[in-house]
């Protein structure tokens, strides 16, 4: 029998065999190490996004955590429903309770959050952010905790939009390979080096990116092109995204910072920033042997206005009431508000005694003529106590009482009427 002989053809067909059986083992190499690396990526990210989450609510927290000690230790429901509205402003969080000792227990669920038992129950937001609130006055007792629930799934969806992202450009690359089987060295080498040398020189945030490829250029590099701009892009969209929340941060820290120390509907400073200008107001006075004076301020029988006219008319003659009073006294008189409608007046440097009692007249005098509020005509008066430092209390707490003292006194002498502090 004759031996079969090998052809050039049938040798070509075998080379050709084994080199497509060779692309295939690059390909599939690829394909696994692409995988591999993405999910490695991809956990990589995860995490990072969450430890970024996570310590970006505890930022925020701290931010808030006075304000939401003083909601609690108050039990202030209005502004403790601020804390917990401005922390659902970040996108993670899907619950925040805000609790103290005394049985407040504010709670505010994101609205695409509502049906949040499911969502617990799933696993989606039961990680949990605790901070204990300590009381702003004594750092040692604590009143109440501030808890955060965070949303994984949000963490996750962020992870995997960055993760693809990134996987364009990876995937490039992991391409390489298989383009030198199709591709001089040459071709290729070049067009890489001079897309180096525009990212050397480039700089993100500046809105530069890599020049179009022209038509001579091959489609792996024009696709490396396209991604790498695309990839800028999302660089500068992350640092504008930190930015803004940077940003926000300050301004919700601006926002707490005057809730927790005005009142909500004058405008005027509060039971808070009233005691912290009383304590400077009082030092002044030590330090450079000055008088000053406190006045209490309560209204007489305002509350028949609510009862009658309802709480929307009494409200707008408060904040009539206090445009007087703000005409009758100085700039650097102090004119807060304690609730209700008790008033405080701080006269931080006065001569005599009888020059409190003159503001406090003055007060009065303005506030004789009738009130016009929505159609509605009314008086209204006030009965007003006066504490002179240091003649009445060298201390806040002797002073704010004996002008309390003083006001009472001029309520039992008939209302509308002015009484300085006497001991007997």
């Amino acid at each position: 029998m004759s031996q079969a002989r090998s052809t050039p053809l049938m040798s070509q067909a075998r080379s050709s065999s084994l080199k497509t059986r060779l692309m295939l083992i690059v390909f599939i190499s690829a394909l696994v190490i692409g995988s591999i690396t993405l999910l490695l990526i991809l956990n990589i990210t995860y995490r990072h996004e969450r430890e970024e989450n996570e310590q970006q609510i505890k930022q925020l927290m701290e931010t808030v955590s006075y304000t939401a000690a003083i909601a609690a230790y108050s039990g202030n429901t209005e502004i403790a429903n601020d804390v917990v509205k401005g922390l659902l402003l970040n996108n993670v969080v899907c619950q925040i309770n805000l609790r103290n000792n005394l049985g407040l227990n504010v709670t505010s669920t994101r609205q695409d959050k509502l049906n949040l038992p499911a969502l617990q129950q799933a696993g989606a937001c039961s990680l949990t952010i605790s901070r204990a609130l300590v009381s702003p006055f004594d750092s040692n007792e604590m009143i109440g905790r501030l808890e955060a629930r965070i949303d994984s799934n949000v963490i996750k969806a962020d992870a995997i939009h960055n993760t693809g992202q990134l996987a364009f450009s990876l995937i490039a690359f992991l391409l390489l390979p298989l383009v030198v089987w199709y591709a001089i060295s040459r071709l290729i080498t070049d067009p890489i080096s001079q897309l180096s040398q525009q990212l050397h020189r480039l700089v993100p945030g500046s809105g530069s990116r890599i020049d179009d490829p022209n038509a001579s250029t091959s489609k792996e590099v024009a696709q490396l092109t396209l991604y790498l701009n695309e990839l800028l892009y999302t660089v500068e969209r992350q640092l504008q995204d930190k930015h803004d929340q940077l940003l926000l941060t300050d301004n919700l820290k601006d926002k707490y910072h005057y809730l927790a120390h005005h009142d909500t509907l004058t405008g005027l400073p509060n039971r808070v920033l009233f005691a912290d200008r009383l304590g400077q107001i009082l030092a002044h006075a030590k330090r450079n042997n000055l008088r000053c004076a406190i006045m209490f301020v309560d209204l007489d029988d305002f509350k028949i206005i609510n009862d009658t006219l309802g709480h929307a008319i009494g409200d707008l003659a408060l904040k009539e009431f206090v445009q007087r009073t703000q005409v009758s006294v100085r700039e650097s008189d102090t004119v807060a508000r304690l609730g209700g409608d008790e008033f405080v007046v701080l006269l931080p440097e006065i001569d005599t005694s009888q020059d409190a009692v003159a503001v406090a007249e003055k007060i009065l005098l303005a506030i004789a003529q009738p009130f016009e509020v929505a159609g509605h005509t009314f008086k209204i008066s006030a009965s007003i106590g006066v504490a002179v430092y240091p003649e009445h209390g060298t201390d806040e707490y002797s002073l704010v009482k004996r002008a309390d003292i003083a006001m009472y006194q001029a309520k039992r002498n008939g209302r509308n009427n002015v009484r300085l502090y006497q001991q007997e």
